[in-house]
């Protein structure tokens, strides 16, 4: 007699992990802690050397919500998202890193607006907290630090600057089809919401913070953020066929918007 296939989830979860043992359970516990509990976490370790492995399996144990993909080599986070994307049950399919945290109905809150709306994107605001942030989402209270979104973005808003946090993003891929994240490192997640609006529709959001993202750890160097111009760059001109002005002009907005981000 043949076994009862396993019923899919409604939602699926993305994280991806390089060492990062310091955080990464909290940030899974964050996941699971969601009101809406019908989803799956598929945690991709991108060729972690710490103890990350270890606390990944030790949680696996005790929630079979928890489903492990392992790289040989770290690939990045395209790479690694895309791993993770490939494995994928749900017919939503939301992201969350090893270091950002979500409040405990945020997935149910945007699934309500994903099922009335119908748009293929819903995203949200979220907190911005410190890299050294130790507590867990449940023990969170705000510092006022909030980055606020617009409830609408069509295509046009998005490409003159990206207000989607990765760890917001939650994509009905009955709408859209298969997706996966262009490896351009520093806009693989603006690069595919681009994708989605501009072939599937507008993207709604909800203007309340519900997650909760860490700002990067300290020492990170100018070169990183040349990086992201050049990856935004490489996104108008040679996926969105932008002209050169017009690129400029995009890049230019995009840029002082995120140094006002970064400002929160």
């Amino acid at each position: 007699m043949t076994a009862a296939k396993e019923p899919s989830p409604l939602v699926t979860v993305v994280m991806p992990v390089f060492n990062g043992a310091r955080t990464v359970r909290q940030s899974i516990a964050s996941v699971l802690d969601q009101t809406c509990r019908d989803l799956e976490l598929i945690v991709v370790d991108d060729g972690s050397t710490d103890e990350t492995v270890g606390i990944v399996d030790d949680i696996r144990r005790y929630d079979r919500r928890v489903r492990v993909v392992r790289r040989e080599r770290s690939g990045g986070p395209a790479a690694a998202r895309n791993s993770g994307i490939a494995e994928a049950r749900g017919r939503f399919l939301a992201f969350c890193d090893a270091d950002d945290l979500w409040l405990p109905d945020k997935l149910a809150r945007q699934l309500e607006l994903a099922m009335t709306d119908g748009a293929p994107l819903v995203y949200c605001g979220y907190h911005r907290i410190d890299a050294d942030y130790a507590g867990n989402a449940t023990d969170f209270h705000s510092e006022g630090r909030v980055v606020r979104v617009p409830t609408t973005l069509t295509y046009a808003e998005l490409l003159r600057r990206n207000v989607i946090g990765n760890l917001t993003a939650v994509v009905d891929t009955h709408l859209t089809g298969p997706v996966s994240m262009p490896d351009v490192p520093g806009a693989e997640d603006w690069a595919l919401w681009l994708r989605i609006v501009r072939e599937s529709g507008a993207a709604v959001g909800i203007d309340e913070p519900l997650a909760l993202y860490r700002a990067s750890q300290p020492g990170s160097h100018s070169a990183d953020r040349w990086r992201a111009v050049r990856a935004v760059w490489h996104v108008l001109r040679r996926q969105e066929k932008l002209s050169v002005p017009s690129a400029a002009v995009h890049l230019l907005t995009g840029v002082v918007a995120a140094l006002r981000k970064n400002q929160i």
